[in-house]
């Protein structure tokens, strides 16, 4: 516990320290003021240390949401207040409040602004040290304190990134670059938690430009439904945070251009961007004005275009897709398959474009198709043709839990017994290679419409294509794969159906 000698100093110590995020402004602003007036009024006297104390104690309070008035009169007097202090030589090197700029990440709650209870009492477990209460030192805290409130204002603060946070980069670089050391997904979704209910707006910025730039990746190679939820509910919050539009004073062209910057530098300014020792690296190489990257405004813009991308790729991914248009290309106006124009769309298929897409939502047609169809020699086309993406494809959840709850229906337990076909059965290769899927189209289209296409070489009987042990032998690895993938949705949406569990 902090012993104060001043029994006025004390009291206001008391008080100071209840002003934070969640005070009320009746309570807090004539705190806060009363400290502005009083430093403004002598900003290198002999008790502008007192009065630096304050306004560091109650910066919880003022990098929240104070009336904006008042955040520019206490930054203006921290400002005037480090100037003055810095005008009287000390002789020092180093200041103790530099020793805590590493440590000092507003995305951690608790770490936000440097410590300034020594300049007013001592801890007697922790006598005063060497140069706390030096001009210098205060002038520091002063910067400091500034800096949390208006990112940016205060120039001269040493550069010192807190370690957590260079860790911070170094990892999402590496996922950027797609060679991750550690897990990507836990990664991204752990970076969607570094948002407090009432964040500095220097954490507030590293979030959404970290989350910003994270979407691409998180597009393109995360398949986890708690991943892209975690990052669209993060941003909606960070919306919220924001606030409405309007109020930016900057001019048009002023903010970023992110298609200027290499993804890499934007990952850098993401977590820099929430420390004053990060800010004070980020303003020595920026070519910018360094404000403009905690601009509300430009964050909006952000926040709401990552918010449109992973919405759309979430419905991609794990939405109920619409397969009704698909009919009228994969259905012959007398009710027959179109097999020629079903299996082409499986060997154009491209997991790189759109093609791949179209890929799959021919494998979901064929497995809600199967589910109607009351021809058995249908439903075994079908059924290969679910098999066949289900091999092929990397199914999204959205698709493949539809997929595999087709191929779950088939019975297993033909595994355990001889096969009269013996090794009479087609090569799993034909069906899983890409380089063959021309050859496994000529299969299906004849053995769909033996009339219509003639046997490839090596063709196979109907009774083989239908045999249990084949179906049986080639469901089980997709299937196995698909509760592999989608272990956190399964889990999510109590699924436990599978018989390779």
């Amino acid at each position: 516990m902090i012993v104060i000698p001043d029994a006025r100093t004390a009291e206001l110590y008391a008080q100071w320290s209840r002003a934070g995020a969640r005070t009320d402004p009746a309570e807090a602003e004539p705190l806060a003021l009363d400290c502005v007036r009083r430093l403004a009024a002598d900003p290198g006297g002999e008790s502008a240390h007192v009065w630096v104390a304050g306004l560091a104690a109650m910066v919880r309070y003022l990098a929240w949401r104070p009336r904006p008035e008042t955040a520019r009169a206490a930054v203006a007097a921290l400002v005037a207040a480090a100037s003055a202090l810095d005008a009287t030589d000390c002789g020092h090197e180093a200041h103790p409040y530099e020793e805590e700029l590493e440590h000092l990440s507003e995305d951690s709650w608790g770490s936000v602004g440097a410590a300034a209870d020594y300049l007013i009492g001592e801890h007697p477990e922790h006598p005063r040290l060497e140069g706390e209460l030096c001009p210098g030192n205060v002038a520091g805290i002063a910067r400091v304190t500034a800096d949390v409130i208006a990112p940016f204002s205060a120039s001269g603060i040493p550069e010192a990134v807190p370690e957590e946070h260079a860790q911070s980069v170094r990892d999402l670089k590496e996922i950027l670059n797609d060679y991750p050391v550690i897990e990507p997904a836990p990664e991204i979704e752990s970076n969607t938690g570094y948002l407090s209910d009432h964040p500095t707006r220097g954490a507030l910025a590293g979030y959404v430009l970290t989350q910003h730039v994270t979407v691409p990746y998180a597009v393109h190679r995360i398949t986890l439904r708690p991943v892209f939820d975690a990052m669209i509910e993060g941003l909606e919050r960070a919306l919220g945070l924001l606030g409405d539009a309007g109020g930016c004073a900057h001019a048009d062209g002023e903010h970023p251009d992110e298609d200027d910057l290499y993804y890499e530098s934007v990952a850098e300014i993401g977590f820099h961007v929430r420390s004053p020792g990060g800010r004070a690296e980020l303003a020595g190489w920026l070519d910018e004005p360094a404000d403009v990257w905690v601009c509300p405004d430009y964050l909006r813009g952000l926040a709401e275009e990552a918010l449109g991308e992973l919405r759309s790729a979430h419905e991609e991914l794990f939405g109920v897709r619409d397969t009704s248009g698909l009919d009228a290309a994969f259905v012959r106006p007398d009710g027959h398959l179109d097999i020629g124009a079903l299996t082409q769309t499986f060997v154009d298929a491209d997991d790189l474009d759109d093609s791949g897409v179209a890929g799959q939502n021919a494998g979901l047609w064929a497995a809600r198709r199967h589910a109607e169809a009351t021809d058995p020699h249908e439903r075994l086309v079908l059924l290969h043709l679910a098999l066949w993406a289900a091999s092929v494809f990397d199914l999204p959840y959205g698709v493949g839990r539809e997929v595999r709850a087709l191929l779950r229906g088939i019975d297993p337990e033909p595994l355990d017994h001889d096969c009269p076909h013996g090794d009479g059965h087609p090569d799993a290769d034909l069906r899983e290679s890409g380089h063959r899927r021309k050859v496994f189209k000529a299969h299906l289209d004849h053995l769909y419409a033996p009339a219509e296409f003639g046997a490839p070489e090596g063709a196979y009987p109907v009774d083989v294509w239908a045999c249990a042990s084949l179906l049986a032998d080639w469901a089980r690895d997709p299937i196995v794969a698909m509760d592999e993938q989608y272990e956190e949705m399964d889990e999510e949406d109590d699924d436990d159906g599978s018989i390779f569990r």
